[in-house]
């Protein structure tokens, strides 16, 4: 595909697709009932300690991070992925002696040992120290590997009977200068998968979950958005988030991957924005990707322990853990179809947001002018779309800008240059 012309998407309508509470299953239930919310903030707070020194790839801190999510899975019960270890060395330069990363990875069984499985994904690495500063990683992303820690022991304690497998990946070398490469410790995985790939019914990955919202999105009524990505890529995933009954503090509000994924200037390229990327690009299948979001901590020596909002995570792990089990336990099959896009519930999403700017104060005056002239567009594409004129990659590509720039503006309020995209 050429750079610089759009992406030929796919645009689907998922508005008319049902929900059905009734269908998910007693095991759903039990698995979030047996959730224990208290480990939460201990194990962000061991994994973001400045001892560990932000956890970068072939580092003590690393190590050291990996082996308490070892004794954790241990300690839940569950089975070691890899044959008889729970740790999976990479190599992805080919004849090397040393590992470049280590992911570690635990299976939760289901009684037909030929089931198909899903598997729930949060990176454990980060960006280790940088200008003698720690960058400690507690939102990104060790509030997502203590959501999925607190999932595998609920899975343990509450023993289900489920029609797939569940697998818990925590992946190794998924950050700068490694993201949406070959050595990012999930693209071996999905190149080297434990159980059969062509098995694998559903991914569900999780990254920045416990992001404290700001004075603006709150103000938005923003605070509870859980942002549940590539649901448009099949009838049958929209359908697997409505099924579930909504939840205090857990708004889950569907976007489409493209939304995240656009850069100015390069309309016919993507970027994928997690530990999906290697299996779009290789294995596709069926995945979801869940945030709550960037902080204006990301990426910062600011995103510490302290900075996680627990109360949150708390919420959303009964939430995620109905989720996951619905999925194990679903008795139809997950469709996926790459580049697609829901336009209509996108823009729809996207004027959400600019409720966010309208209270906040310290955006520039060139990026306020930008963002409102953006807003315009957006009310206009989708007035349009409405009255029955259908999404094209070039109107799309106008959404997606619009996306982008109130995105970039949310994270960091003061970047006046967004205004030039």
């Amino acid at each position: 595909m050429s750079p610089l012309k759009p992406l030929p998407y796919h645009f689907v309508d998922s508005s008319s697709t049902a929900a059905g509470p009734s269908r998910v299953s007693a095991n759903a239930d039990s698995v979030a009932a047996a959730v224990d919310v208290s480990t939460i903030e201990t194990d962000v707070r061991y994994l973001a300690a400045p001892e560990l020194q932000g956890r970068l790839r072939g580092t003590e801190g690393n190590a050291r991070a990996r082996a308490q999510i070892v004794a954790r899975l241990e300690a839940a019960g569950l089975a070691p992925l890899f044959s008889d270890s729970f740790e999976q060395p990479t190599y992805p330069n080919g004849g090397d002696r040393e590992p470049y990363a280590i992911n570690v990875g635990a299976i939760y069984r289901a009684p037909d040992r030929d089931a198909r499985w899903i598997v729930l994904v949060a990176h454990y690495d980060h960006r280790g120290v940088i200008d003698g500063k720690v960058q400690a990683g507690a939102d990104d992303n060790a509030s997502s590997v203590a959501l999925v820690l607190a999932l595998g022991h609920a899975l343990g304690r509450a023993r289900p009977a489920l029609r797939r497998h569940v697998v818990l990946l925590f992946p190794d070398a998924e950050e700068p200068p490694d993201v949406r490469t070959e050595r990012m410790g999930s693209s071996w995985f999905w190149r080297n998968p434990p159980l059969p790939a062509d098995r694998l019914d559903l991914a569900l990955v999780f990254d920045l979950m416990g992001g404290r919202a700001s004075p603006e999105i709150r103000s938005a009524g923003l605070a509870d958005a859980l942002f549940v990505l590539g649901a448009e890529a099949d009838p049958g995933l929209v359908s697997l988030v409505r099924d579930l009954a909504p939840a205090p503090r857990v708004e889950p509000l569907r976007l489409s991957l493209p939304m995240i994924e656009v850069m100015p200037y390069r309309p016919g390229s993507r970027f994928a924005r997690s530990d999906y990327h290697g299996l779009r690009e290789q294995g596709q299948r069926p995945f979801l990707f869940l945030t709550t979001g960037r902080t204006e901590t990301y990426h910062t020596a600011g995103d510490t322990p302290d900075t996680v909002d627990y109360d949150r995570l708390r919420a959303l792990a009964p939430w995620v853990a109905r989720l996951a089990v619905h999925a194990a336990d679903l008795d139809t099959e997950l469709g996926w179809r790459d580049l697609c896009a829901d336009a209509r519930a996108d823009a729809r999403a996207v004027l959400r947001l600019y409720g966010a700017i309208d209270a906040n104060g310290r955006a520039p005056w060139l990026l306020r002018r930008a963002l409102a002239a953006d807003r315009r567009r957006v009310e206009k594409l989708l007035q349009s779309w409405d009255q029955g004129v259908s999404p094209t990659p070039k109107s799309y590509r106008v959404l997606q800008l619009a996306s982008i720039r109130i995105q970039a503006a949310l994270w960091h309020p003061s970047g006046w240059w967004f205004a030039l995209w």
